[in-house]
């Protein structure tokens, strides 16, 4: 049986959240997440509803708490945790012994499937159009978001640095304004695969920094960064005719917001960004880790005909997923010297 979170599930979720594992990189790295807090808040409605769980001879239980961002069609697994070794009355309070061979590493099964179908019949019903989970594809999550149905739609790599050396350098990066917001979700439909679109959302340009790099009037980048009580979180899109400049780019923005030992700067690269890569490790990142995004869809998109040509033509937007770019080559930046557009 499984049920929306009620204060008599309080022990229950205080117990397992310390052996349960995040499904949302950021959160889990940038906020100290604490699944306790996220429960009460979202029973009085906020963005983190949570769901407990209990077989019916209540010998397993478990409980899954989501991520939900106002007008996004995307949702993320924020916390799931499930009993190992033991079983749990109504109180969540009394403990049975099990056996000797719990599942590894906090993961069962009989609870965390049955917790995953209704984490995607509970966001469906909320209008949300896919549930994302971030794991290493080397643990056990893995599989059993496999058997859940999710399905890997890119992959990402993690690093992490905590010190930076401020070096001389002229100003590379000016502030985002509101005038450069279309060029943004430009460069955002021309860098990020159009199959990743669907589950990867450009970041919310009011939430956080953002510095940009124009060449030549082109958006060459923007930078992201969000700021976490633990940590920072960073985000690069950059245009692949500025590949060069990366480096560059990544110095500018550490100039403004250097890392601290007690608060690092995480910085997130998908795969399709593998080339972004050499240029952390240049600039004293190191490898944190790597994941797989996985995703499961909670409705499926099917062609409608009509006769109507008016119809189909005010019901089908344009797709932002194709437009054009000039290339540029490296010239002026953000206004100080000239250079040549092709």
């Amino acid at each position: 049986m499984i049920r929306p979170f009620h204060l008599r599930d309080l022990a229950l979720v205080h117990r397992l959240s310390e052996q349960g594992v995040s499904l949302h990189t950021e959160s889990a790295l940038t906020k100290s997440i604490n699944p306790i807090r996220g429960a009460l808040f979202g029973m009085v409605g906020g963005d983190l509803p949570t769901f407990v769980w209990k077989s019916d001879d209540k010998a397993v239980a478990g409980f899954i708490q989501l991520r939900m961002v106002e007008d996004n069609p995307l949702a993320n697994i924020l916390y799931l945790s499930a009993t190992r070794d033991t079983a749990v009355t109504n109180d969540g309070d009394n403990k049975v012994d099990m056996g000797a061979n719990p599942p590894p590493s906090g993961v069962n099964e009989h609870a965390w499937l049955p917790l995953l179908d209704q984490a995607v019949v509970e966001v469906g019903r909320r209008g949300i159009h896919s549930l994302v989970a971030e794991v290493d594809e080397i643990g056990p999550q893995f599989s059993i978001l496999r058997r859940a149905g999710f399905v890997v739609y890119t992959r990402q790599d993690i690093w992490l640095l905590h010190e930076f050396v401020p070096q001389n350098g002229a100003e590379l990066l000016r502030p985002r304004q509101e005038s450069d917001d279309w060029d943004i979700h430009l460069l955002y439909a021309n860098t990020v695969p159009r199959l990743v679109q669907m589950v990867e959302p450009l970041p919310p340009l009011d939430d956080g920094t953002g510095w940009v790099l124009r060449e030549d009037d082109e958006l060459a980048a923007f930078v992201h960064v969000n700021d976490g009580p633990a940590a920072t979180w960073m985000r690069l899109f950059v245009h692949p005719n500025a590949e060069a400049r990366v480096e560059e780019i990544l110095t500018a923005v550490l100039h403004l917001k250097s890392p601290k030992l007690a608060h690092p700067i995480y910085c997130c690269v998908r795969r399709y960004q593998s080339w972004i890569q050499g240029s952390l490790a240049h600039a004293g990142f190191s490898l944190w880790g790597s994941q797989a995004v996985m995703v499961k869809h909670t409705v499926h998109h099917a062609q409608k005909p009509t006769t109507e040509m008016t119809v189909l033509r005010d019901r089908q937007p344009v797709s932002p997923t194709t437009p054009m770019m000039r290339q540029f080559r490296p010239g002026q930046h953000n206004g100080n010297t000239k250079g040549t557009a092709v």
